[in-house]
């Protein structure tokens, strides 16, 4: 009764061509956006809304932070900026000499 277990469970599969679905849909979208970009601007506009747009969308696709992928980096950094913080530290204003029983 020996059972075979998965190896390597971790990577994704490769579906189209060198690319996971995952990276495909996020280079996808963003072709479509710089493609919307050319209806909309143009001349320097243009050149630079793509750039930035390609540049955060081949971000979103290819870039790991600490091996988690970029867009769970990003999650995770507008849930603590927008998040509330709790501090917990209460200073008291009580001298800080230690009294023993019996002293004054």
């Amino acid at each position: 009764m020996r059972y075979q277990v998965p190896q390597f469970i971790e990577t994704e599969t490769k579906l189209v061509g060198p690319f996971t679905l995952r990276q495909f849909l996020w280079v996808a979208g963003g072709i479509s956006m710089v493609t919307l970009e050319f209806i909309i601007l143009s001349g320097y506009f243009l050149i630079g809304a793509a750039l930035l747009t390609l540049a955060f969308f081949g971000s979103l696709a290819f870039v790991r932070v600490d091996g988690q992928p970029f867009v769970n980096f990003l999650a995770y950094m507008l849930a603590y900026g927008l998040g509330a913080k709790k501090y917990l530290f209460k200073a008291s204003k009580e001298e800080s000499a230690i009294k023993f029983p019996g002293q004054q």
